[in-house]
């Protein structure tokens, strides 16, 4: 029963790996202020990014989220209560990958079940 129940869970991971991309959503910051993240699943096509809006040569806006993968490496004018700016995009593809640690400090729930997994059955 025991061994069901493990293998059960290491097919659960291995469904759970294929999922949607994840990535830190930080809506709205100025001057690198430290921002609110939450988790938020992307769509098709898109990839993790922060986005930096300069004005004047000067940092100002960040935000973190998913984006079409389109927009990678490129920059926008846009403006803001008459003011324009440019943003620009840092794109990554990892789950988690837009936060300020280091993609591989991240071990995703999936891979932690497996492994746990593996250990547990190795055990009966």
């Amino acid at each position: 029963m025991g061994k069901v129940l493990g293998l059960c869970a290491v097919v659960l991971a291995c469904i759970t790996i294929g999922s949607a991309l994840q990535c830190f959503q930080c809506k709205f910051t100025i001057f690198n202020i430290p921002c609110h993240t939450s988790v938020v699943p992307c769509e098709g096509g898109q990839v993790c990014a922060t986005i930096h809006g300069r004005a004047a040569g000067q940092k100002l806006i960040k935000r973190k989220n998913c984006v079409p993968q389109d927009k990678c490496n490129k920059n926008d004018t846009e403006s803001f209560l008459s003011i324009k700016y440019v943003t620009s995009y840092e794109c990554c593809e990892g789950d988690l990958c837009n936060s300020a640690i280091l993609p591989s400090a991240h071990i995703s729930l999936p891979v932690l079940l497996a492994i746990g997994s593996t250990w547990f059955l190795g055990l009966l």
